[in-house]
């Protein structure tokens, strides 16, 4: 089982490269190629999930490599596959929310000049997400991580002549490594004192560690000569540590700017990243690493998760762009499921996980056909010039595109979590267990615990309000982009293939409640939560969190009114949020001019449209400053150093110039001055030494008159 885990992890990358490499010489430039393994893929990952799921745990790891520390000291890292409950379901997810993505781009990216690219991207991301999944140590998995951000970062960026893809690919592939400087600090923190990657190795020390006034005393490891002491605090520490990469991964706050920016990529990959892959790696990072997590390194995941629920969901409210509004949805889900991770709802957030990976996929596509419509309606009717994504300028889809009306309907209707559909069973399991979190924790007489629960039922209503007026806008009233669209309809321009309409149908279905529990208005009998319930998936033992997990549990069984009331509620804010949402649409339709993505003048509106201003608080308090800096240090770098190196440079050649002309004129001049008043004399005393006597008298004579006049002279 193990091989056939790592033949459904190898894949899409080999598709993946050999369309990139090969593409255009393939038929069709290799999308069917691509859809083929995927499929494939797909289909072994269910094998693996009716062999596994339920029944075992599979683990193989092998020797990976090796390091010496010392003449006999050597450090062996292992790596391997890791199959439980949870690895098996997101296998299958992965898989199949790629395989649909990949067909319906096959008609939506129909005449991009970059076509096999698309799909060798494809192939890539979700390589690297199934890495994720089936990774057993934390070194690995970051490896993998790390591959998901650079794939991503290709994916949202694919249209690079367009400067607003290239700044959003940019942006999120920078904000993602600022969380993963933290979760690399957590990863090498319990490196440190528990010298292993190993996840099997770490719960296994986590779980028989001992508690003594605040430090705990973990067992020998292999390769230590003694038992470990951390403080507790440093286990926070190192938990919010692994928790930072989730804040960038999944868009938690404060971090959660790079993702409505990554709408630049094209619509079936921003299906992609906000269904299965990217933003649930962070829910599924917590899920792993949850006996990590300290009491109060999960009061402050809880805080995170709620206060990001809440954020999103407001700034949804306030925007008219129909893939931003999705996409400040998925940061309110993702803060749902943190926040559930937050506060031990650990199989609810897991719960939500699935669910949201099919409806938000839903409503992706579906929005790709609307855009697709809208593009167009634009180029044949009206003019090109018109903001084709803003749902001011929709309206009266729900007879021209019918199907898409009939398949997005019950996907939001899940988000916003009426019964029936799949959303109502996860939600609300997440906010019965905010609620019975916050009973248990304020049980010392702090109510400031029920802010979390308090921030999740707002959010619902939020949910509803702003899911409501955007399928108002989108499929009812009259269109304002053109004045005939049943030429449209008749044109059979975007509900014309079935790879369009099939991925968008299987997910529309797939958001009913049915699929995950028999019984639709209870999360008790979801098959889903009893397979990654925290008992299964951790063993029974919650780890640092101690008692929080089965305190939780056994406070929920005593107050079973709870679920009752949690469904009744959020039931009844959901209702009230779409009367809301009603009213909105029914205030602002009017008979105008078409709109454009245009900024509220003034209110909370202005504030809740431009997402609280966290994009300018960055962009004031932190990259300016660090541009500046950078300029600083630039001009510092080319007038001060370069100049001063540059000065010392041309004082050195002269100086050099000065000392070849001392060496030239004044030392050779004087050793060849030397020589030649040697050869001078030479020359003299060879005439004189001529071997002929007339001579020697001569310079005898010489000699003895130099010598009188030297004496009458002295």
């Amino acid at each position: 089982m193990a091989l056939w885990a790592l033949l459904v992890l190898v894949l899409p990358l080999i598709a993946g490269g050999l369309v990139l490499i090969f593409g255009k010489k393939l038929p069709r430039q290799g999308d069917w190629l691509a859809i083929a393994t995927t499929g494939l893929a797909f289909f072994l990952a269910l094998y693996l999930f009716f062999q596994v799921w339920e029944n075992k745990t599979v683990h193989v790891s092998w020797s990976w490599f090796q390091l010496a520390t010392g003449k006999t000291s050597i450090i062996s890292f292992t790596a391997g596959v890791y199959l439980d409950n949870l690895a098996v379901l997101m296998l299958v997810i992965v898989t199949f929310i790629s395989l649909l993505v990949q067909v319906f781009s096959v008609i939506y990216m129909h005449g991009e000049w970059r076509y096999h690219h698309y799909f060798g991207y494809l192939g890539i991301f979700t390589f690297s997400m199934l890495g994720i999944v089936l990774s057993d140590n934390l070194l690995l998995l970051f490896i993998f991580w790390e591959l998901v951000g650079f794939s991503s970062y290709l994916l949202i960026g694919f249209w690079y002549e367009k400067d607003a893809a290239v700044l959003a690919g940019k942006k999120a592939f920078l904000f993602n490594r600022v969380g993963d400087i933290g979760f690399l600090f957590g990863i090498f923190l319990l490196y440190t004192y528990l010298q292993t990657f190993d996840l099997t190795l770490l719960k296994n020390a986590i779980a028989t560690g001992v508690n003594q006034g605040g430090t705990f005393i973990f067992p020998v490891l292999t390769g230590q000569a003694d038992s470990v002491t951390l403080s507790y605090t440093l286990l926070t520490l190192a938990g919010l540590g692994i928790f930072c990469g989730c804040v960038g991964k999944s868009a938690q706050f404060p971090l959660q700017v790079w993702l409505p920016d990554a709408m630049e990529g094209p619509t079936p990959v921003s299906s992609l990243i906000h269904a299965a892959t990217m933003v649930a790696a962070g829910v599924y990072l917590l899920s792993r690493c949850f006996p990590f997590f300290t009491e109060d390194a999960l009061l402050v995941i809880a805080i995170i998760g709620a206060l990001t629920a809440l954020l999103g969901a407001l700034a949804a409210t306030a925007q008219y762009d129909i893939k931003k509004i999705l996409a400040f949805s998925t940061i309110s889900q993702l803060g749902y499921m943190v926040m559930g991770m937050g506060v031990g709802a650990h199989d609810a957030s897991l719960l939500h996980l699935v669910t949201h990976a099919f409806f938000k996929a839903s409503l992706f596509l579906n929005a790709g056909i609307v855009i697709h419509a809208m593009h167009h309606a634009a180029h044949e009717f009206s003019d090109e010039h018109s903001d084709v994504q803003d749902i001011r300028n929709m309206g009266g889809f729900r007879k021209i595109l019918p199907f898409t009306f009939y398949a997005y309907i019950p996907a939001a209707a899940a988000l916003v979590g009426l019964p029936l559909f799949s959303g109502f069973l996860s939600k609300d399991a997440i906010l019965t267990g905010a609620w019975a979190w916050a009973g248990l924790m304020s049980q010392n007489g702090n109510l400031l615990y029920y802010l979390i629960p308090v921030f999740g039922f707002g959010s619902v209503l939020l949910t509803g309000f702003y899911m409501a007026k955007h399928c108002f806008y989108i499929f009812f009233g009259e269109s304002k982009l053109y004045k005939e669209p049943e030429l449209l309809r008749e044109n059979k321009t975007a509900e014309a293939s079935g790879l369009l309409l099939v991925p968008v149908a299987i997910l529309a279905v797939l958001s009913l409640a049915f699929f995950f529990s028999l019984n639709p208005f209870s999360y008790a009998g979801s098959w889903v939560m009893q397979g990654v319930s925290w008992q299964k998936l951790l063993t029974g033992q919650p780890g640092l969190s101690g008692g929080l997990l089965p305190a939780i549990t056994t406070y929920l069984h005593d107050a079973s009114y709870i679920s009752l009331v949690t469904a009744i509620l959020s039931v009844l804010l959901a209702v009230v949020g779409i009367w809301l949402g009603w009213l909105s649409y029914k205030k602002a339709v009017t008979a105008g001019s078409l709109s454009t993505i245009t900024a509220p003048t003034s209110g909370f509106s202005r504030l809740a449209y431009y997402h609280f201003y966290l994009d300018a608080f960055y962009e004031k308090v932190i990259i300016n400053p660090f541009m500046r800096l950078s300029g600083g240090a630039a001009a510092f770098d080319k007038n001060f150093i370069d100049y001063s190196l540059n000065t010392f440079a041309k004082i050195m050649v002269v100086l050099a110039k000065l000392i070849g002309w001392v060496d030239r004129w004044l030392v050779d001049g004087t050793v060849h001055l030397l020589v030649k008043v040697a050869g001078l004399i030479g020359r003299l005393g060879r005439f004189m030494q001529n071997g002929k006597v007339q001579s020697y008298y001569i310079f005898s004579l010489l000699g003895l008159i130099l010598l009188f006049l030297y004496i009458l002279a002295f």
